[in-house]
C-alpha cells in the first residue's frame, strides 16, 4: 500500500479525529465489554492496514494508556499501547518473513518519492539487534527456575513486546519526514499530560509528596511524571543549548518553560539526581564558543533550584526528602535496603540464569509495618533495574544488560565525536542524554515493563541509530556536492 501524504495539519488533524472517535466509542460503551472489543478491533486494523500510522497512534496515546483509556485494574494490559506494539511486532515478524521470502525487503514507510528517497537511511540493518535479541532470549530461560513458570514466562512475553518496540522505531523513523512527524506527534500530547498533572498536583498540594496526589492525573506516581517529563525536558535542553540552525526557538523555549515547570513538581530524589548528572552530559557537549547559552542554562538551574527551595509549601518538604537521601533509618530507605538485599540473596540462590523473569514479586514479601500497605500489597520491585535483572536473570542477565546499555552509549558517543551539523548532533545529543539519566535512575528504580516509562527507553534505543545513518547519509550527500 501506498503512503498516506499529509502535511503537518493533516497529521495533527489525523491524530485529533482519531483520538476523539476512539474516546466516544469507548465512551458510549464504558460499562459493556464492547469497549474492549471496538479498541482491539481498531488497534489490530490500524496495525495490519497502516503500520506507520499505528506506531504513531500508540505514541500519540501513550501518556493516558496506563489510567485513562481503559481504566479497568481487572485488565492486565495496558491499552490501547501493548495491543498496538504486541501487533505491530506480530506483523512485522510477519511481513519480514514474506518479505525475504520474495527478495524484496521494505521498511514501513516505503515510498517511490524521490525527494524523499534521498533522505532514507541506505543501510537498514539494526546495529544494536544482537544484544536486544539475546536480552529478549534470557528472559525466558530464565524461567526455568521461576516460582510460576507460567506466570515467568506470560511475563517475559509481555516484556518482549516492550523491548521489541526499538526494532519498530528503527524501521518507522528512516528519513527526515518521519521524524518531524514523529515529534509532531509525541510533543503535544506530552504537553497536554505535563500541564494536567501539575495542575492536578497544585491542587492537591498538601499530598504532594504521596502517590494519592497524583489521582486524577495521567501517572500512578511521581517517579513516572518526573522521568516522562525528563524525557522530553533534555530534548528540548539539547536543542536549545546544542543546534545553531535556524529554526523557531519561540516554541521550543515555550517547550522549555512547560517541561521546566513540570519537573518543579516532581518528588522524586531518583528523578533529580539523574536529571543532574545528564544535564552535566549536555554541558559537556556544548561548544566552548557558547558561553551565552551556558550562562543562561546555568541561570535557569539555579533559578529553578532557589524556586523550589522557597516555594511556599514545598521547601520544607524537598529540604526533608533531600536530608533524608542517606539516612538508613528513613522508612524509604530501609525499604530500599531490604529490596537490596533480597535481590542478593536471590542471585546467590541461582546465580547463573537467576530465578526467572518477575520472580522478585513472587519471592519477595514486604513488611507492611515497615513501609506501609500499599507498598507491601502491590510488590513494587527491587527498587533498582539493575539489581532486579541480576536476581531474576543472574549473571548471564545482568552481563547481557550491561552489553545492550553499552552498546547504546559507545554507538551515540562515537556519532557524537564525528557528527557536526547542528540539528542531528543536538538531537543524538539528547538521546543519550535521556537514556543515560534513566540508566542513573535505574540504580534506585525499577522500569516494569508495562510502565509508561519503558517506552520511550526502547523507542529511543531504537530512535539514537536511526537519526545517526540519517546524519552520517547527510554528510556523505555534502561532501559528495
Amino acid at each position: 500500500m501506498g503512503r498516506l501524504k499529509l502535511g503537518r495539519i493533516g497529521w495533527i488533524g489525523v491524530g485529533v479525529l482519531l483520538s476523539v472517535a476512539t474516546g466516544a466509542a469507548l465512551a458510549l460503551t464504558a460499562e459493556s465489554s464492547l469497549s474492549i472489543l471496538i479498541l482491539l478491533t481498531v488497534v489490530g486494523l490500524f496495525a495490519l492496514l497502516s503500520p506507520q500510522l499505528a506506531f504513531y497512534a500508540a505514541l500519540l496515546f501513550l501518556p493516558f494508556s496506563f489510567r485513562y483509556i481503559i481504566p479497568d485494574r481487572s485488565l492486565e494490559v495496558q491499552t490501547p499501547t501493548e495491543p498496538l506494539l504486541g501487533m505491530l511486532v506480530f506483523f512485522s515478524f510477519i511481513r519480514l518473513v514474506f518479505d525475504h521470502a520474495i527478495g524484496q525487503p521494505r521498511d514501513f514507510t516505503s515510498t517511490t518519492d524521490p525527494a524523499e528517497v534521498t533522505n532514507t537511511i541506505g543501510d537498514r540493518s539494526f546495529p544494536f539487534t544482537w544484544p536486544v535479541l539475546l536480552f529478549i532470549l534470557v528472559h525466558f530461560i530464565s524461567t526455568i527456575n521461576a516460582p510460576d513458570p507460567l506466570g515467568s514466562i506470560k511475563g517475559a512475553v509481555r516484556a518482549s513486546v516492550y523491548v521489541l518496540a526499538c526494532f519498530l522505531a528503527y524501521r518507522s523513523i528512516p528519513n527526515l519526514t518521519e521524524l518531524r512527524r514523529l515529534a509532531i506527534v509525541v510533543f503535544p500530547p506530552a504537553v497536554a499530560a505535563v500541564i494536567w498533572t501539575v495542575v492536578v498536583l497544585v491542587y492537591n498540594l498538601d499530598a504532594w509528596q504521596w502517590t494519592s496526589a497524583y489521582q486524577g492525573s495521567p501517572f500512578t506516581n511521581y517517579t513516572a511524571y518526573g522521568q516522562f517529563t525528563a524525557v522530553f525536558l533534555l530534548i528540548v535542553l539539547s536543542r536549545l543549548l546544542i543546534d545553531r540552525s535556524a529554526y523557531d526557538r519561540t516554541i521550543w523555549i515555550g517547550l522549555l518553560i512547560i517541561f521546566t515547570g513540570g519537573m518543579l513538581m516532581c518528588f522524586s530524589r531518583g528523578v533529580w539526581l539523574a536529571l543532574i548528572i545528564s544535564t552535566g552530559f549536555l554541558w559537556l557537549n556544548t561548544q566552548r564558543s557558547d558561553l551565552g547559552k551556558k550562562l543562561i542554562f546555568l541561570g535557569l538551574a539555579v533559578t529553578t533550584l532557589l524556586i523550589l527551595l522557597v516555594l511556599p509549601g514545598t521547601s520544607g518538604l524537598i529540604q526533608e526528602r533531600l536530608f533524608t537521601m542517606f539516612d538508613l533509618q528513613f522508612a524509604s530507605n530501609r525499604s530500599r535496603l531490604l529490596r537490596w538485599g533480597q535481590a542478593l540473596l536471590m542471585f546467590l540462590n541461582h546465580p547463573i540464569m537467576g530465578n526467572g523473569y518477575g520472580a522478585f514479586a513472587m519471592i519477595y514479601k514486604e513488611n507492611p509495618g515497615l513501609s506501609g500497605l500499599y507498598k507491601a500489597q502491590f510488590q513494587l520491585g527491587a527498587h533498582s533495574e539493575h539489581l532486579r535483572i541480576l536476581a531474576e536473570m543472574g549473571i548471564v542477565g545482568i552481563v547481557i544488560w550491561i552489553a545492550v546499555l553499552f552498546s547504546f552509549f559507545r554507538f551515540g558517543l562515537s556519532a557524537v565525536l564525528r557528527i557536526q551539523d547542528g540539528f542531528f548532533r543536538s538531537l543524538i545529543v539528547g538521546l543519550i542524554a535521556v537514556e543515560f539519566s534513566m540508566s542513573i535512575l535505574f540504580l534506585v528504580n525499577d522500569l516494569p515493563e508495562g510502565d509508561v516509562l519503558a517506552v520511550p527507553f526502547w523507542v529511543i534505543y531504537g530512535l539514537l541509530p536511526a537519526v545517526v545513518r540519517m546524519a552520517d547519509q547527510a554528510d556523505s550527500q555534502a561532501t559528495m556536492i
